[in-house]
Parts: structure tokens; sequence; C-alpha cells
């Protein structure tokens, strides 16, 4: 009994990563077995195996707080758990599990019920799980390719589409290259430093043993960052693959995956790479303006309704690196508090566009004609919802693009944070022309409004009013932003 409980003691604490890969290895098992079975076949068992990830991503919500003390170590130091890794983690686990429960409808409509969907999201959970616990370069490169083949093959997983055989190629090639620059920045860092462990590079660091290849694979890895959450100028496949993809992998890919690769950024530049802040900080901040400018101007011209949704997470990718870009504190508290609202904005938005959604999603703006007629109720929330995605106060979009203005503001970066305001001003025109084809579109069809489901009601109203009332209960979101921040530094 004393040498089990000593066992559980050791690694009862990563049992929530456990739990995932037990869950996968079980569903995998049950899956494959059940699918060959005279009595099952994929439509019983694709439903069914959505339904379970949602049951069993609910209850690993619950394991993630129960542990008393979520600080140490584990996987001979491999892995290093702390407050802020098990609010992402728990934030990425909600969202998840909120995005395949709304989506139950939209598969159903498009009649995919193949398994192999729920087992490709667990996949890529799984492999951002352990990403957030990374404490070396090595684990972060691993568990970045697993989530990033998950992707590769949900970009492309209705067949039958052409669209989505090449969002899914396009996705592949870019995201492939993206892991060679982030192999080569890592190996010019091992080459430089001799070690792949974060205290050991901080230590030499901090010790000002330094060299120049340091630098030089530091700006690699940037670039890779950049690739992976779709920031200019390495946005190119973003556009093409939210295009293309099925909307609920879409929603996945706007919401999930930025949620822990902003939390390893930041980990690696505030607390790894913490003295050469100018270096990395320069870089962030031409970055994150270069992507609201573009992202704002090309916007303008796009008449598809899923690549002007991909722009915007263009820009808004901008007003997180330029967050991160100011090197404090209160930059941190900023950037968590921002990834907040922007994963809210989201959820309802493409709540919304899979609520609208028929035998086709409506693929042109000029498809949103009559919205309001159709259904005042939800016209007037996905208005609100785009007034908020421009930063109009008093939503909290506002309010969380000012505390990147603020956070500019007190590092003295006057001139950037007075064009950054000019440029979101111009880019509320593509979110109110938008709002004006709600309510005085002139396109004979009009749009069609049947929500499948009440997960996508509830959806849309509960998160919706979280992004209008958010104001009134800020308190508590901050609080959690505080301790982010003073946790992850």
């Amino acid at each position: 009994m004393e040498s089990l409980f000593i066992y559980y003691t050791t690694f009862s604490p990563i049992l929530p990563e456990i739990l995932i890969f037990l869950f996968l290895t079980l569903q995998i098992t049950y899956l494959v077995f059940f699918s060959n079975h005279i009595f099952f076949g994929h439509i019983t068992l694709g439903p069914s195996a959505n339904a379970l990830l949602v049951i069993f991503l609910s209850g690993l919500l619950v394991n993630f707080f129960l542990s008393p003390d979520p600080s140490y170590e584990s996987f001979n130091s491999h892995l290093s758990i702390n407050w802020s890794s098990l609010l992402v983690r728990g934030f990425m686990v909600f969202t998840s599990a909120i995005t395949v429960l709304i989506s139950f409808g939209y598969l159903n409509l498009k009649s995919i019920y193949q398994y192999e969907f729920s087992l490709l999201l667990l996949f890529s959970i799984a492999g951002l799980s352990v990403l957030a616990l990374t404490n070396d370069i090595l684990t972060i490169f691993i568990a970045l390719e697993l989530q990033g083949l998950a992707f590769y093959l949900l970009a492309t997983f209705y067949w039958s589409s052409e669209f989505n055989t090449e969002a899914g190629l396009k996705y592949f090639v870019l995201g492939s290259f993206s892991s060679c620059l982030l192999l080569f920045g890592f190996s010019l860092i091992y080459t430089a430093l001799g070690s792949i462990s974060f205290e050991t590079i901080q230590l030499l660091l901090n010790h000002h043993y330094y060299f120049s290849m340091t630098l030089f694979g530091l700006f690699f890895v940037l670039t890779a960052f950049l690739f992976k959450v779709g920031a200019a100028p390495f946005h190119m496949w973003l556009c093409d693959v939210y295009e293309g993809s099925l909307t609920p992998v879409t929603l996945f890919f706007a919401t999930v995956p930025k949620i822990i690769i902003f939390y390893v950024l930041l980990k690696l530049l505030f607390s790894v790479f913490l003295t050469e802040n100018i270096s990395w900080s320069f870089f962030c901040q031409i970055a994150g303006f270069f992507s609201v400018g573009l992202a704002s101007v090309a916007a303008l011209f796009q008449k598809k309704t899923k690549r002007l949704l991909a722009f915007s997470a263009i820009s808004h990718a901008g007003f997180l690196l330029l967050a991160v870009s100011c090197f404090s504190f209160f930059s941190l508290k900023s950037t968590f508090f921002y990834l907040l609202v922007y994963i809210f904005m989201n959820i309802s938005v493409f709540s919304i566009v899979l609520a609208t959604t028929r035998s086709q999603i409506l693929k042109y703006l000029i498809h949103w004609a009559y919205f309001f007629n159709r259904n005042a109720v939800l016209g007037i929330t996905f208005s609100i919802l785009l007034l908020s995605l421009a930063g109009i106060p008093p939503l909290s979009g506002f309010y969380s693009k000012l505390l990147i203005m603020l956070s500019l503001i007190y590092q003295s970066q006057y001139l950037i944070a007075l064009l950054t305001a000019i440029i979101s001003c111009v880019a509320c025109y593509y979110y109110i022309r938008l709002i004006k084809i709600f309510f005085f579109g002139t396109n004979v069809e009009g749009v069609w409004v049947s929500v499948q489901s009440r997960s996508l009601e509830f959806s849309i109203a509960i998160f919706s009013t979280i992004v209008v009332f958010l104001l009134a209960f800020s308190d508590f979101f901050l609080l959690l932003s505080n301790l982010f921040a003073m946790f992850l530094i």
C-alpha cells in the first residue's frame, strides 16, 4: 500500500494529460472495434464519438482544478506546471468542448458521420495541452508537430470538396515550412548554448553568455510562431484555410490553438529570453503593426464571409503581438484579457454563422441580405458582435483594445498607438458594411435562418451576453488576468 501511495502521489499531478491519452487509446479501440460490427456504422459511431468527447472534456475541465497545489515539475523536469498553465489549459479545454458541442447540427447537415473527426480533435487537444506544459525546446517541437498533424487532416476532412482539399494541402505545405524554421531556430539555440532546458538557457543568458547565434535562432523561432498564429507577413495560408475548411474546423483553428501558442510565446519571451527583450520587442512590434495595417486594408476588398473573418483574425493577432512587444506586467494582463474577449466574440460569431447554414454556408457577403427581416434578434445580435470586433465602445472589444493601447502608451510608444488607433477606425468600415447588408441588402434570395440545435441557441445567447455585458463583471476576468501574469513571470 505504501508503494502504491508513492506511485499515486508521484504521477497524480500530471493526471489530466495522462487521462487525455488514455481516453484517446480507449476511444480508438472502441471505435475501430465497433465500426466493423454488424449492428454499428458510421452514422451511429460518429455522433456518439462526438458526444463522448464533449462529456470527457467537461469532466477533464473539472479535474484540472482539483489539484491543491498545481505548481510542480514532472517527467524529469521536461514538463512544468503552474497556475498560469492551469488557466490556459482549462480555458483551452472549455473552448474545445463548446466548439464540438455547437458543431453537432452542422455535421449532421453535411452528412459527416466519420468518427475520425472527434479523434483528430482529441489528438490536437492532447498536443496543445502538452505544449502548455513544456519546459524545454525539444518538447515544444514534438507537441507542436502532434497538434499540427491533426490540424492538417482536419483542414482537409471534407474530402468531397475540392476547396477543402486545397485548404488542407496549403496548410500542410506552409505548416511544414514553419516547422522547419522552428526546428532550425531551436538547433541554432542549442548549438550556441548547449542545452534544451528553459532554466539552463535562461541561466546562461542571465550570466551574459551571449552568442549572436542565439539571437539568430530566436529570430527563426519567432518567425515560425508568427506562422502559427497567422500574423503578417506570414499569413498567406490563413485566408485559404479558413475559407476552405469546414466551419466548425475554422472555429477551432481561430480559437483553441491561439490560446496555447500565445501562452508559449509569452513564456519563451518573458522568462527564457528575458535579456533579449530589446530585439524581440522590436520584432513583435513591427509584426503586430504590420498585421493590423495589412488586415485592415485587405479586408476592405473582401466579398466572402469567411475570408473577411480570416482578415479579422489577422488583425486581432496583430493587437496581441503589440501587447507582447510592450514587455511589461500590464501588457501580460492585457494579452490574456484580450484573448478571453477574442475567444468569446469568435464563438458567438461562428455560432450565428452555423445557425444560418442550411444546405451550404453563406459564402458571399451579399448572401446576408434581408438577415434582419428573416430574424431580427439574430440580426441585431450579429451586428452588436461585429461592432465589438471593430472595437466600438462600450462593448468588450473596445475595452480589450483600450488595454492594448494603454500598454503602448505606458511604454511611451505614442506613435505606434496613434497609428494603430487610426487604422482601427479605418477597419470599422468592413464591419459596418456587413451590418448595412443585414438591414439594407437587396439580394433577392436573402439569408435563411435555421438553428439546428439547442446548443447553438444557448451558445449564441450566453456568449453574446458575455460580450455585451463584460464590463459589468470585468473584475473577475481582470483578476484571472492578474493571476495569469503573476504566475507566468
